[in-house]
């Protein structure tokens, strides 16, 4: 079989794992022929040959020689015409870019199909766990009613640390960022937002829809309430930050939010760097698989599943017309652990079930809370079941 030649863009933690795991392995019949970079000078833990890097985009998008081009940068619009152009020049693409993706989802898609070239992008979303490949194929045939998932390892890396190893906020975070988990600017794990990104993906190939990532309802754990922390501590439950996005009559509706799981749930396992994605399916039931999802090769793994597929031209499942939904901003009303308390008003719209000094738990709808925290920044919640309530409400009449 004829070995295929690719352009690289990117040359961080994931495009050094995938440059590395190429040369390594004879066996996936792909070299790397050029990669695109910013600082041709710059300190890099590699043995590159001579002439292998360059800093001109159009030496790998206009070289005839090369058969596709592998996107690892993290500026999304600069991605985004990097794609564009390679699209153009009749040349597929695999991307991990999951901010790029999910901003400009539905332009990119139309664009692979008027130049009639390949996209793929596994590796943009739960690294090693290959959800888009198992959407796309998979539950192709089964209706989906909803779909949960850990999406961020250095969120959970950090949550683990902080509930399970009684870590508090920065102290995690440095541990995150030693080893490689959190970038030294974290600000897209920790506010949700990169799970946001995740979650708008997914929800494409979950559900058939569109939906641009500031839709989405977002809570992140950058403001974590040490009340919080502990009320989970006692009562032995763990915070896991969740995307959800589920099908209520052909309306989808999703949000990004820290929860309160205890031991019976499919998510209290996951820890550390791990990801896990629940899925429920009309015929299929619930089905949970987990994997790695921060670090070098996990995520360089899903580019080169992906850029298997382009070497034996593999077709890509499309979402028919038929399939596609609605989406609506709006959420059913919940129960909420809320922290970071100021003046009792602040809740007079809100059902109030338990109010303590530091806290109180109450029922509210998400765009209830994100209005207090316009004019509350310091408030923060978690969602609680009722039983986990009924259950802690018990407990403390116990003490």
């Amino acid at each position: 079989m004829k070995n295929f030649k690719a352009g690289l863009f990117g040359l961080g933690v994931v495009g050094s794992g995938v440059y590395k795991a190429l040369l390594q392995n004879e066996k996936y019949g792909i070299s790397i022929e050029k990669i695109a970079v910013k600082n041709i000078d710059k300190q890099r833990d590699l043995e590159l040959p001579n002439g292998i890097l360059t800093t001109e985009e159009d030496e790998l998008l206009e070289n005839t020689d090369l058969d596709f081009i592998i996107e690892l940068i993290n500026d999304p619009e600069e991605a985004f015409s990097i794609v564009k152009k390679a699209f153009e020049n009749g040349k597929s693409v695999v991307s991990a870019n999951k901010k790029m993706i999910a901003l400009y989802h539905k332009e990119i898609l139309e664009l692979r199909e008027k130049f009639d070239v390949k996209f793929f992008y596994e590796g943009a979303v739960c690294g090693s766990v290959p959800i888009l490949r198992l959407l796309d194929q998979h539950y192709k045939s089964d209706q989906l009613k909803s779909i949960k998932a850990i999406a961020n390892g250095t969120c959970n890396f950090i949550l683990s640390k902080m509930v399970s190893e009684n870590q508090d906020y920065n102290s995690a975070l440095k541990d995150a960022q030693d080893l490689g988990f959190a970038e030294l600017d974290p600000y897209s794990d920790v506010s949700g937002e990169d799970t946001r990104f995740k979650l708008s993906i997914m929800i494409y190939h979950a559900f058939g829809v569109f939906v641009h990532p500031n839709k989405i309802p977002l809570q992140g754990i950058n403001f974590l309430d040490e009340h919080i922390k502990d009320f989970a501590q006692k009562h032995h439950l763990k915070i896991k930050l969740i995307g959800e996005a589920q099908e209520v009559e052909g309306e989808i509706t999703a949000k990004v939010e820290p929860q309160l799981v205890n031991d019976k749930d499919d998510f209290y396992t996951i820890e550390n760097e791990f990801n896990g994605i629940l899925v429920d399916a009309e015929f299929t039931g619930e089905q949970f698989v987990k994997g790695k999802g921060a670090g070098s090769f996990p995520t360089a793994l899903a580019v080169l599943s992906n850029l298997k597929d382009l070497k034996y031209d593999l077709a890509i499942a499309k979402v028919s017309d038929k399939e596609v939904k609605t989406y609506a901003k709006k959420s059913e009303a919940r129960i909420y652990f809320i922290a970071g308390l100021h003046d009792e008003y602040i809740f007079n719209d809100l059902e109030v079930l338990n109010k303590e000094r530091n806290y109180v738990i109450a029922k509210s709808e998400f765009h209830q809370l994100e209005k207090l925290k316009k004019d509350n920044p310091n408030l923060y919640w978690v969602q609680l079941s009722e039983n986990f309530l009924k259950e802690t409400v018990k407990q403390d009449a116990l003490v």
